[in-house]
Parts: structure tokens; sequence; C-alpha cells
């Protein structure tokens, strides 16, 4: 893929002109400052020998650096432009260069070099190509298609973004835009309180005060039908499915079917609507039904800032047991409003923050509340292609009458504070571990309870 690549431009590198300008100043005094005129002259060329000495090293380092580029010699280049960076510390232009022939050589701290040098100068054309060119090369087409985006809006109807199309049209004849996606995470938890449910269903009200180790298979499948610069459609179907050790009552299976669109009215706003049903099971048992649809705008502010308004109506039915036999005074309808702030902080940060209100109107009354969640999550991409999640929530919830009689209306306070790692093995391959805490304090002493789950998971991206 080298024929695509720019050949690197390194600037016009000029000596101070300050020494002539200043022999100009003093002619025009006359012939008595000729003695003045030769001692300044003396000490103002000594300093600007040296200045001279570390600019012309520092551009010999830099032209060698580009010509062994060109020439293929890339841990030849590599030499030479850390040697420039120990010349001129923190150099934007060197940083880039360097970046490049690691990922010319196929140096796994190209990444990091990359970033840094999009961090100096975040939204710089050419970093952001090379950064999709770096994720190129490693077959990560998604990831290196939004770099590729990037310099496309960063510059285009340039030799730059002429490029980056290139490199998207050939990403796309070798498989980068495929129309389907498959994850699948396969691994272990050892839960200090079960129950436990599906991410994205609903979390039995009743809690077993047991502990437990299970295994989890998490599969979700997506497909693209539509996928346009203005649209975007797609259907997922994700499963959830725990087998515990022990307590195999508590064993959940758990389905989601979703389709979901994006319009892009502008640049800066998009419309996105999301038509959900799900269904799950608890120990073999019918455990509970939901269908919900959630509109939502969608705002870009640029340089990774955007800001998610979304409203979310969800109807759901629940069904009696054995083990959770009053389970049915819970069927009811859910509507919630949220507003959440991303943030994308170059060169390895994206942060979320976020607010919700939900209204939950049952059955039987002492189901029904009224919550309020603030919610704040960041990832680090580390080097190494690790990357660190760290999510904290607080839950408060007003229900409208108590859950025995005689008592005060229940109310609960729930914090969740989650830490997971995930290694990246190859572009297929991750294995992820994780530890989330869950204390939910409450007025009626059923429901309050603490929590520790323990996860290891290996993933596959297909």
């Amino acid at each position: 893929m080298n024929r695509f690549l720019p050949q690197p431009g390194y600037g016009e590198f000029s000596l101070d002109k300050q020494y002539n300008f200043l022999i100009i100043k003093l002619k025009k005094g006359g012939a008595i400052r000729n003695y003045t005129v030769v001692i300044m002259t003396a000490f103002f060329v000594l300093l600007s020998s040296f200045s001279y000495a570390s600019e012309t090293t520092y551009e010999q380092h830099i032209a060698k650096g580009v010509s062994d580029i060109e020439a293929k010699n890339y841990r030849e280049a590599i030499t030479e432009f850390e040697s420039a960076l120990k010349d001129s510390p923190g150099d934007f232009t060197t940083t880039l260069y360097l970046g490049i022939a690691q990922s010319r050589a196929g140096d796994n701290e190209a990444e990091t070099t990359l970033k840094k040098a999009l961090a100096m100068k975040p939204g710089d054309a050419r970093a952001s190509l090379e950064l999709g060119i770096y994720y190129f090369n490693k077959a990560a087409y998604n990831t290196s298609a939004d770099y590729f985006n990037r310099t496309i809006a960063a510059a285009p109807n340039t030799d730059l973004s002429a490029m980056a199309k290139e490199y998207l049209r050939v990403a796309a004849l070798e498989g980068g835009a495929k129309p389907w996606m498959l994850n699948v995470s396969l691994g272990t938890q050892y839960d200090s309180n079960v129950v436990l449910n599906g991410a994205e269903g609903a979390l039995p009200q009743g809690i077993s005060r047991k502990s437990d180790w299970r295994a989890v298979l998490y599969l979700k499948g997506r497909y693209d039908f539509v996928k346009t610069d203005q649209a975007e459609a797609s259907v997922a179907y994700s499963l959830y499915q725990s087998l515990h050790a022990k307590l195999t009552d508590f064993n959940v299976s758990s389905h989601l079917l979703d389709l979901r669109a994006t319009h892009a009215l502008s640049p800066q706003l998009s419309l996105r609507g999301i038509g959900a049903f799900e269904y799950s099971f608890i120990g073999g048992n019918n455990f509970a039904s939901a269908y919900s649809l959630s509109p939502a705008l969608i705002v870009s502010e640029g340089n990774g800032y955007s800001t998610v308004i979304e409203y979310k109506y969800k109807k759901s039915h629940f069904m009696n047991s054995d083990l959770f036999f009053n389970n049915a005074e819970r069927t009811g309808s859910n509507n919630l409003v949220a507003i959440t702030q991303n943030i994308s902080l170059p060169p390895s940060v994206l942060a979320r923050v976020s607010y919700s209100h939900d209204v939950d109107s049952t059955r039987q009354e002492f189901w029904s509340y009224r919550g309020d969640k603030v919610l704040a999550a960041i990832q680090f991409s580390l080097p190494r292609s690790i990357y660190l999640d760290l999510h904290g929530d607080y839950y408060h919830k007003n229900y409208k009458g108590a859950f025995q009689l005689p008592g005060d209306n229940r109310k609960d306070n729930v914090y969740t504070a989650s830490v997971s790692a995930t290694k990246l093995l190859s572009q297929r391959y991750s294995v992820t571990v994780g530890q989330l805490y869950t204390r939910n304090k409450s007025n009626t002493a059923v429901f309050d309870y603490k929590r520790a789950i323990t996860s290891l998971f290996l993933n596959a991206r297909f």
C-alpha cells in the first residue's frame, strides 16, 4: 500500500537573519562606531554559531530521516528522528515523522507516537491519515475508516483527502466494510449475591443472598442493510446465557432483537430511532417480555464532543413462576428521558456523563417509582493495546408504596462502580478482566444488599 502514501515534507528551515539586520543598523552610525560594530558583531557571531550548530544538527537528522523513509530504511529513520527529538523535544513535525517511520517498520509504538502527534495538533489531516494507515495495515478497518474520514473532513479536496478516499475504497474491496458483525464473549463470573440478568434486560426483584460461580456466554450479531453518508439502518440480535455451578434456578437466558436507524440532517445534527423486543427466562421458566421505542437527537459539537438527547418508552410483561410467584405485579410501562455528553480527549481518552429521569408505572403501586440517575464513564487507551474502563453511577428511586405493610414507602439509593481492562491479543481476539460492585441502600430490608461480581472473558470479533 506504500504507493498511496504522500511523500513526507519537512518545510523550510532558515537561519536567523538578525545578524545582517544588526550590521546594517550599526553602519548607519558612522565610522566612529567601527570598534563597537566589531565587538558586537563578534559577540553575535559567537552566539549564533552555537544556535546554528544545534539547528544544523537537527536539520541533518530530519533530512536523513526523510531520506531513509524514502529508501525504506525505516529503522535508520527511527534512529534519526529520535535524535532530532533530543535536539528539539516536543516538536510536532519530528514526532509525526517518528510515528510514520515506526508505522512503516511495523513497530507497535507507532500507535502511541502518532496519537501523541495528533494530540499536539488536534484535527491535523496528516496525523489523522497516518493513524488511519496504521490501523489499515493492522486490518482494523472500522478504526482506520474513522481516521480517514477525519482526514477528509480536515483537508477536503487535497492530496491527503484523495489518499484517504483511496484507502477507504481498498478497505471496502478487502472486506473492511462488511455489512455484518458478530461479537462473542465467553467467560466466568463469581457473584457474591446472585441474581444477574443480561445487561439490557430486567433484573429480578428478589435477592438470593447466596454466592456462586457461573459460566457466561454473550453473543451479539448485527447486519447493516443501509449504510450511506446520510443514513444508516441495522438489525441486531443478542443472546445472554448464564449457567450457575450450584444455583441453577437462577440460570438466565435473555434474547434481544433490535432495529435501529440514523439519519443525518446536517453534519452537526442527526436523528436516531431504536425499536427493541426482548424475552427472558429464569431457571428455564418464562420470566419477562418487553418492547421499547427510543427516539434520540444527536448533536455533534466537533473535536470529539457530542450530545445525545433521548426519550425511551418501554412496556414490560412479567410472568409468575415457582421462584417469582408475584412477578406479574411488576407488569407495566416505563418512560425515560436522558441527556448524555460524550467527550473525546485525544489521543487516548473517551468519556461520557449522563443524567436520566424515569417513571415506572406498574399493576401494584408499591412497584411503581420515580427515579433519577447520574452516570460517569471513562475509557483510557493505554500502551500495548490495553483499554481501561471506569464506570460509576448513582440511582435514586422513590416508590409510591410500601412493600410490606405497615411501613414507609420504599426508597432505594443504588451505587454502582466498575473497572475493567481489555487486552487486544489481535485485531480479532481480546481478553477482559473486570470487577463490579453494587450497594443498594434501601429502607426495606429485603432490598438492602451488597453485591460484587468478578469477571474474566475471552472475546472474539468477526
